[in-house]
C-alpha cells in the first residue's frame, strides 16, 4: 500500500522559479495543494507535476509538513485563515518559504501549537545551500525536504534571520552604493573602465582577505580624507557626503569594538 503523503503546499503567485520546483523529494511527498481558487491550486500542482488541489483547509489535517509559499505582503491573509480552519496544529510543520520573512510571521500558528520555522535559498550556492530556522521539528521537517546530495541545509534557531539578513545588506546593499562611489572616483581620475574594473575586483579581494586573516585588527583606516572629499565635493556633493558620512561610521564602529 502506498504510503500517504505527509507534505502540504499552500501557494500563489509565480512559483515557476521558485526552489519548490527543486526540492528532489517534494514529487513523492506532496499531498494537498492549495491556492486562492481551485484553478489555481490546479495549475500549481500541474507545474509542479505533484500533489492534487483541494478546496479546504480540513485537506491538510494528515499532513506533518505544510509549506506556505506566496507573495510576502499575503502572508498575513493567508495565516489568519489556516487560523481560522479549524484543524489541529499540535505536531504538524508549518514553514513559510521566504528570503526575507521568518517564522515569527507565524506566531499565531505557534500559539495553537505548531512547530514553525522558514526556509530561504542562500545567495551565491546556485541552490547548494539553504537557510532553515525555526523550532526544532520545523528545522527536521525542512532538512528532509532540501537535502539532497550536494545541496545542505544550515540551521539556526528563531528568532536569529534578521542578523543573517544585516550580513546580506552590508555585503550587497550597502557594500553596492560604496562601490558606486570608488566607480565614480575612478571615473573622475580618468582611470580606463577596463583596469578600472580589475582594480576593483583585486582591492576587494585584498580586503577580503584581509578581514579573514586579522579581523578588526586588519582595518586599514583612511588616508588624506579631507582631499579626497573636497575632490568629490566639487564633482559630485552626494557622493562626497556618503563618503564622509560613511568614514565617519566606520571609525566609529572599529574604534567601540577596539576599546571593548
Amino acid at each position: 500500500m502506498k504510503k500517504a503523503q505527509s507534505v502540504g503546499l499552500i501557494g500563489a503567485g509565480s512559483l515557476t522559479d521558485s526552489p519548490l520546483t527543486r526540492f528532489w523529494w517534494l514529487s513523492e511527498r506532496l499531498g494537498p495543494v492549495k491556492s486562492a481558487s481551485y484553478r489555481v491550486a490546479s495549475r500549481i500542482a500541474n507545474m509542479l507535476q505533484a500533489g492534487r488541489p483541494v478546496k479546504d483547509y480540513a485537506e491538510f489535517e494528515s499532513c506533518d509538513l505544510i509549506l506556505v509559499c506566496v507573495p510576502e505582503e499575503t502572508v498575513p491573509q493567508v495565516v489568519s485563515e489556516m487560523v481560522s480552519a479549524g484543524i489541529s496544529w499540535r505536531g504538524k510543520a508549518v514553514v513559510l518559504c521566504s528570503t526575507s520573512l521568518d517564522s515569527g510571521e507565524l506566531h499565531q500558528l505557534s500559539a495553537l501549537g505548531a512547530s514553525v520555522g522558514s526556509i530561504s535559498p542562500i545567495p551565491g550556492f546556485d541552490d547548494e545551500r539553504y537557510l532553515v530556522e525555526g523550532d526544532p521539528l520545523a528545522i527536521r521537517q525542512s532538512k528532509s525536504l532540501v537535502e539532497y546530495r550536494e545541496r545542505r541545509a544550515v540551521a539556526i534557531e528563531r528568532p536569529l534571520k534578521p542578523f543573517f539578513l544585516a550580513a546580506l545588506t552590508c555585503t550587497g546593499t550597502l557594500l553596492f552604493a560604496l562601490l558606486q562611489v570608488a566607480s565614480e572616483s575612478l571615473h573622475r581620475a580618468r582611470i580606463p573602465p577596463s583596469l578600472s574594473a580589475t582594480l576593483l575586483e583585486r582591492q576587494l579581494t585584498r580586503t577580503l582577505r584581509s578581514f579573514l586573516k586579522g579581523g578588526r585588527r586588519a582595518y586599514p583606516a583612511a588616508h588624506d580624507l579631507p582631499r579626497q572629499l573636497q575632490a568629490l565635493s566639487t564633482a559630485n556633493p552626494e557622493l562626497s557626503r556618503y563618503l564622509e558620512q560613511s568614514c565617519y561610521l566606520a571609525s566609529h564602529l572599529m574604534e567601540k569594538r577596539q576599546a571593548v
